[in-house]
């Protein structure tokens, strides 16, 4: 089985940024956990899997941190 890579949060900014990744890319390096569940996500949403797919992705990942900090504020 390949090793796969993973890196940093910063590190994949700097990579999307510099147009060497896409999100599907950023996903994908991310975690083990992240390309577990963005398969799910795909295929609960009938999603293809891809740039558009992984940005979406991201997007309400951000919007579970958020929601989990202000419930932790409250």
């Amino acid at each position: 089985m390949a090793q796969h890579q993973y890196y940093p949060e910063d590190v994949l900014v700097e990579k999307i940024e510099r147009g060497e990744y896409g999100w599907l890319d950023y996903v994908n390096h991310f975690s083990a956990e992240w390309q577990e569940e963005y398969t799910r996500y795909c295929e609960e949403r009938s999603l293809m899997i891809g740039n558009e797919s992984a940005s979406e992705f991201v997007h309400y990942k951000d919007e579970q941190l958020e929601a989990a900090m202000e419930a932790g504020d409250a």
